[in-house]
């Protein structure tokens, strides 16, 4: 299951300038040197670059770190929660995990920053479709949002539920339990992936395939290489070049690219003359490849990168801010 996570400066990248997509459109994060600030969809700075570090904004709030501990900004800048906790996450539905004391349990913090679920567990990982995995003394188990458990069970990992089921392991073997615990997916493959456009990534004898959310091989393990799925697609590697599945299993992007990336928003990069372009869901080409490094698109944006100069383009490859400004 998911452990506490610990703050950190992101070291490696404070030499760079990065954009990076906030759960909300309207605002992206912007690390310069070696502080962090918003900015709108537009480039105009919204919320100084002040900070050590920052999540995205989730809703409403985004996790910052002030001197080492993490707290909450709203979106006009405000601290609304202070900046006392060395463990914390992003808000999901309504909770934050939170540590207040270096060493000690984790709580479920509400937005106004009150306890809505008292510090003690182990471990605590974040809520999906009303529930978290957490761990005491006694075991693991899964709360709701008020604290109460749901279920205990005995399996080594236990992750978030996504479409009704939740990934676990035993012994090194992986399968899917439903939301009051029961096996919705026999706990025998080899190694799987959370379920995403109603597919699961399987591996079984060394290939991979996909089931549905009740266990059905829906696409056979075939596959050397095979990514979850992402905006209905999947991508896949034959004789080193990259291609991409649709839910049924057809290969409906035929595999021609050396590197490629998952769909976002309805696009994908790839890479085509050592240089990086965006393809749509039909395989065209709707963005040139002139790029040296691309990410997906997150709310209509994407990070590139031409050289050692970063930018952010929109979805007509435009630049909205950056080096082309």
């Amino acid at each position: 299951m998911p452990e506490t996570r610990r703050f950190g400066l992101l070291s490696a990248l404070l030499f760079l300038i990065l954009f990076t997509s906030c759960s909300n459109p309207s605002f992206f994060r912007v690390y310069s040197g070696d502080t962090v600030g918003f900015v709108n969809s537009k480039g105009i700075s919204v919320i100084p670059s002040v900070y050590q570090d920052a999540e995205d904004f989730s809703e409403g709030l985004a996790l910052v770190v002030i001197d080492g501990k993490g707290g909450w900004i709203d979106r006009r800048g405000q601290l609304v929660i202070p900046a006392d906790f060395p463990i914390a996450a992003k808000f999901l539905q309504g909770r934050a995990m939170a540590v207040a004391v270096e060493g000690g349990p984790a709580g479920y913090l509400d937005t106004r920053g009150n306890w809505a679920i008292e510090p003690q567990w182990l471990k605590a990982g974040d809520f999906s479709q009303g529930l978290a995995a957490v761990e005491d003394a006694e075991g693991a188990a899964y709360i709701n949002r008020k604290g109460r458990e749901a279920f205990r069970h005995e399996y080594d990992f236990s992750g978030p539920f996504s479409q009704g089921r939740a990934l676990v392991v035993k012994d090194g073997k992986y399968g899917f339990i439903n939301r009051k615990g029961g096996v919705a997916v026999a706990v025998d493959y080899r190694f799987s992936q959370p379920f995403t456009d109603g597919r699961a990534l399987v591996v079984v004898d060394d290939k991979g395939g996909f089931i549905n959310r009740r266990g059905k091989t829906v696409i056979p393990p075939v596959y050397d290489f095979v990514s979850s799925f992402k905006d209905r697609r999947a991508l896949f590697v034959r004789d080193s070049l990259v291609g991409y599945l649709d839910t049924r299993g057809n290969e409906v992007i035929p595999p021609a690219y050396r590197w490629a990336g998952d769909f976002s928003e309805g696009l994908a990069p790839v890479e085509v003359e050592n240089l990086v372009g965006f393809i749509d869901r039909k395989g065209e080409m709707v963005i040139d490849a002139r790029f040296t490094y691309a990410e997906a698109f997150r709310n209509g944006r994407a990070l590139v990168m031409d050289g050692e100069d970063i930018s952010y383009i929109d979805r007509k490859g435009r630049v909205v801010w950056g080096a082309e400004l």
